[in-house]
């Protein structure tokens, strides 16, 4: 598949959405189970998904588009959203993520 930017929008814009008809409102036993040791469950991938567009793709989508020499990109810890964000339910997860990518793209 080729590139195009278009395509890659009408994804991106309809991630949220999607997510939210998959996970809102299941019992706590679906959004909150894992596959075992060193696996995610989906709540905690939605946590992901937030700290991914706060600091990893959309900064570094912005240093790739910079008209600077320096193109070195910051670390980004894909394990801090396991802490940063399991005080908040899956519903609140959902509804950060959506308005941040409703920003972003």
């Amino acid at each position: 598949m080729v590139f195009k930017m278009n395509e890659a929008i009408e994804i991106l814009e309809r991630t949220p959405g999607t997510l939210k008809t998959l996970l809102s409102g299941l019992s706590e036993g679906w959004v909150s189970s894992n596959e075992g040791e060193g696996t995610w469950n989906p709540s905690e991938v939605i946590g992901h998904l937030i700290d991914g567009g706060k600091y990893n793709w959309i900064p570094r989508l912005n240093i790739m588009l910079a008209e600077t020499d320096d193109k070195s990109f910051p670390a980004f810890d894909r394990f801090s959203h396991l802490k940063d964000y399991a005080h908040l339910t899956i519903e609140e997860k959902l509804s950060e993520f959506s308005s941040l990518r409703k920003e972003k793209v």
